[in-house]
């Protein structure tokens, strides 16, 4: 059996909820040799470790840096990213942040001046900038296969109650809402290529779900060179859906997932005259393995991410433009 270039690393995987049981799938998939995780919540680490009993467990995240992994993937509630990615490079890891990057821009500036202290890396996981269809999409919009880029439409909606029964204690229904699902801000100014001038926004506990934060959000970007973009988010959609809709002055592209597993690209060209459909499968997890990846890869050798602290600043600004109990 071939060996993985990644057996000798030691990871420390510091929250085992959802994202965090779909990171060490991945790390394991990917041959991650010495993954470390850390969780208050017992039944978590249970959940994890029944699965790959190999797994070391640690009482605290303090007490898994004292392990000294080579990096650090720190999935747990938002407000706790970034000191604790600060700790992580103060303890010689690169860190890996899921999205978003805070809940805040304070101490945004401290995390840049510490990575490059410590002379470590670090990158936030906007996982869809890895997935082929929105990579695809990017590579359209380049080309200039529809023009240059006037508006963007995006719109993701699930019914998180469905997904976790339990949401009223979690995090999430207190203070971020459904500006967690920042994915689809962030690939509107990733497609944009333009810095953001000014953000409106809408937003508030409008369904039957009793939210302490909003679980329907509309944005409003214009950016600096004649182009705009409207962003909805919501927390009580079924089904679940995400579509974008890019509109240039020679055509549009629209992309739509009607399941994880599903995308459909549809093309209108002027010069063409006719729609063309695009249909792609993949999984859910290629997106994950091709982000983890590429991190440990760019970490082992201690080269910029591409998706750095920068990248994932853009929409956190946006945000508080008009958010700012987030």
């Amino acid at each position: 059996m071939e060996i993985s270039k990644y057996d000798s690393l030691s990871v420390l995987v510091a929250g085992c909820g959802a994202i965090g049981k779909r990171h060490i799938d991945i790390l394991k998939q990917i041959g991650v040799g010495n993954i470390i995780v850390c969780d208050p919540n017992e039944a978590y680490v249970k959940e994890v470790t029944d699965k790959y009993p190999d797994l070391k467990v640690v009482e605290s995240y303090e007490k898994g840096l004292e392990q000294k992994p080579f990096a650090v993937f720190i999935l747990t509630p938002t407000k706790m990213h970034i000191p604790m990615a600060i700790q992580a490079l103060k303890n010689g890891a690169h860190v890996f942040i899921e999205k978003p990057l805070s809940n805040s821009s304070e101490g945004i500036e401290e995390l840049k001046k510490t990575m490059i202290e410590c002379g470590k890396q670090v990158m936030v996981g906007f996982c869809f900038r890895y997935h082929d269809a929105m990579k695809k999409v990017k590579r359209m919009i380049e080309n200039g296969t529809i023009g240059r880029l006037v508006s963007i439409r995006a719109m993701v909606g699930e019914d998180f109650p469905s997904i976790h029964p339990e949401y009223k204690e979690m995090y999430l229904s207190k203070y971020s809402g459904a500006f967690e699902l920042v994915h689809d801000l962030d690939l509107a100014i990733w497609f944009a290529n333009q810095n953001v001038m000014e953000t409106y926004g809408v937003y508030g506990p409008f369904s039957d779900y009793e939210f302490e934060s909003p679980d329907t959000v509309e944005l409003l970007l214009k950016f600096e060179n004649k182009c705009v973009a409207t962003v909805h988010l919501d927390f009580f959609q079924t089904p679940r859906r995400r579509i974008m809709e890019l509109i240039g002055v020679g055509g549009v592209l629209t992309i739509e997932f009607s399941t994880w597993n599903e995308a459909t690209i549809r093309v209108y060209e002027k010069s063409k005259g006719e729609w063309e459909e695009e249909k792609l499968k993949t999984e859910r997890n290629d997106m994950f393995i091709a982000e983890d990846s590429e991190f440990l890869d760019l970490a082992m050798q201690n080269k910029p991410m591409k998706c750095n602290i920068d990248e994932a600043t853009k929409s956190l600004k946006s945000i508080e433009k008009v958010y700012k109990p987030y």
